[in-house]
């Protein structure tokens, strides 16, 4: 009974030391934290239009679902980020229950952007989209942007993109 009552606290203690190192709060997110380079390995995009058409609505959702990634962000202490390799992007149009794919190849060929960091909010603005920063840590982070408006003839637009990124 010793021996299971040991094996039981050395569990509970493996158990906390490991939980404490998954909070957010072990790794501050700040600009000096962020600077370096990444690898994109994650990106969702749902765009869903709604507009109005003699009295009916239309809605038309748009899915972006990126795959086959080989491509980096760099983000640098001078607030440019060169994003740099590619990706494919599967596109999903779904309007009135009917539906049709394309997909293409997206290439980024050391394309340089501004960025900013607003580490209170845990907000990330690259080139003028600005992404909630969540899950930031020593080997990467996530953003999340999302955006919403109203057309004046009553239609509107929601749009959500997740981008994840490894280092």
């Amino acid at each position: 009974m010793k021996v299971f009552k040991s094996i039981f606290v050395l569990m509970l203690a493996m158990a906390t030391v490991s939980c404490s190192s998954d909070d957010d709060g072990g790794y501050p997110y700040t600009k000096n934290n962020l600077t370096g380079t990444y690898s994109l390995v994650y990106l969702q995009s749902t765009q869903v239009k709604t507009v109005i058409v003699e009295g009916f609505e239309v809605v038309t959702t748009t899915e972006i679902t990126g795959d086959t990634f080989d491509a980096t962000y760099a983000f640098s202490p001078d607030n440019t980020v060169v994003k740099d390799g590619t990706y494919r992007i599967v596109e999903k149009i779904t309007q009135n229950n009917q539906s049709q794919e394309s997909s293409r190849i997206i290439v980024m060929n050391d394309e340089r952007v501004s960025f900013s960091v607003q580490e209170s909010a845990k907000k990330l603005t690259i080139d003028g989209k600005t992404y909630d920063v969540s899950q930031f840590g020593t080997t990467g982070f996530r953003l999340k942007h999302t955006d919403s408006s109203e057309e004046p003839n009553g239609g509107s637009i929601e749009y959500t993109e997740e981008l994840r990124f490894t280092k």
